[in-house]
């Protein structure tokens, strides 16, 4: 069963004339029908003036057939005279299959088709060329059914069959009052006890044809048993051959497709876990800061509790230095700055700074110089100016702008200090 044989010939352009016989080859845009969805194609075109060239493409419904045929009927209508007779070339590489009632459609037209003498398809699956050999065999038809290898030989056997008509022989048998032979339409008298003993045991083997159908996955769930002195036993064993391979072959492609199906409900699951698990970290994690802010005003709070008292009883304790009195004043703004955030962000530090440039950092956030700050903490200038160049490589600036008070009270600012400032 070569169902992904399909070949896009129909998006290539028809050449201009054969490669093998050098014939013409005529066609038009009218003359190509394509399905609804794009699922089966067909195009029609003509080699020289008796040679009708067909090319179908995907899977054949039988509104596909029915649209077909006549386009079929309408090339032979515009391109022959009434009583011309004409031989078909069929492509079957590209098509996947087609539905029985498709299939007997096919057939009951091309019965009706009295100037047609010659039927020949290339490249056909093996099903078809079975349902071809077996109409040739038992004569389901009036004109010769030949199966090709492929193109090179089909326009050889046309070619062949050409030369043995001549136009009377055309005239004579397109205007003959016999009808063609229709196995549905003929009366039972025609027939002799072996030709209808035949015809019952050819429609058996093609019904049992038609039952194969790739689009449903296979043969029929009824089979009959056949006798062994069966006619065609050879064939239905060899059916049954095939049948048990696509069989097995659907079978497989089941499991595979179970097995992918499995995954991805597996995988949709672990989706949905994940999903929960990252809601539940997610208020977790927001639940934790919430208790660590509450955490750290309580901290403060008590912590700030604890120092007032005593802070107050220093500031009750008489008169007191200058230098005393600004560091009551600093002591009570770092315990007003317990639990907040720093007057810098420690990220963009490449080394932490230690506790003396943790303290020289809120001094001079808080807007005090260097020889302030040298007077306050009992140092010399230099010392402090020290602290402030190494703080400043700890912050990772260079040169005089940004100053490290800048750095310090604001970040982002990008303007330029001015000369002489450092701090």
């Amino acid at each position: 069963m070569r169902s992904s044989r399909v070949t896009p010939h129909l998006d290539v352009p028809l050449p201009h004339h054969c490669p093998v016989t050098g014939l013409p080859v005529f066609s038009h845009s009218s003359w190509t029908y394509t399905s609804p969805g794009g699922g089966y194609r067909l195009r029609v075109s003509f080699i020289g003036d008796r040679i009708v060239w067909l090319q179908p493409q995907g899977y054949v419904l039988r509104r596909h057939a029915q649209k077909g045929m006549a386009l079929v009927e309408d090339v032979l209508f515009t391109m022959l005279p009434e009583k011309s007779a004409f031989i078909a070339i069929d492509d079957f590489s590209a098509v996947t299959g087609a539905t029985l009632d498709a299939r007997r459609f096919i057939i009951r037209t091309l019965r009706r088709q009295k100037r047609l003498k010659a039927y020949i398809v290339y490249h056909p699956t093996t099903v078809f060329r079975l349902g071809f050999e077996l109409s040739r065999r038992i004569g389901l038809f009036h004109f010769d059914v030949r199966v090709a290898a492929d193109y090179a030989e089909a326009i050889a056997i046309a070619q062949a069959r050409l030369r043995q008509m001549v136009p009377s022989v055309d005239a004579q048998e397109t205007t003959s009052e016999i009808p063609p032979y229709d196995a549905d339409t003929a009366p039972a008298v025609h027939r002799s006890g072996g030709a209808a003993l035949l015809a019952r045991y050819a429609g058996e083997l093609l019904e049992y044809v038609g039952n194969i159908n790739l689009e449903t996955y296979g043969f029929a769930s009824t089979f009959r048993k056949i006798p062994r002195n069966h006619p065609f036993r050879s064939v239905f064993d060899a059916l049954s051959m095939l049948r048990d391979d696509m069989q097995a072959i659907l079978h497989r492609h089941r499991k595979a497709r179970e097995n992918l199906e499995l995954r991805q409900k597996e995988l949709i699951e672990k989706q949905v876990m994940l999903s929960e698990t990252h809601t539940t970290l997610s208020m977790l994690l927001a639940a934790r800061e919430k208790e660590r802010q509450r955490l750290e005003a309580r901290i403060k709070d008590r912590f700030y509790d604890l120092l007032a008292p005593l802070m107050d009883e220093l500031d009750r304790t008489g008169p007191s230095s200058p230098r005393q009195r600004i560091l009551m004043r600093l002591l009570r703004d770092v315990t007003s700055q317990i639990g907040k955030r720093p007057p810098y962000d420690p990220r963009r530090l490449q080394t932490p700074f230690t506790a003396r440039e943790d303290l020289l950092a809120f001094l001079i956030s808080a807007g005090l110089k260097p020889r302030a700050i040298a007077d306050l903490l009992r140092l010399s200038r230099r010392t402090i100016e020290n602290h402030c160049q190494r703080m400043r490589g700890k912050a990772g600036l260079k040169g005089r702008h940004p100053t490290l008070q800048d750095w310090l009270t604001r970040p982002e600012t990008s303007g330029r200090a001015p000369a002489g400032r450092t701090l």
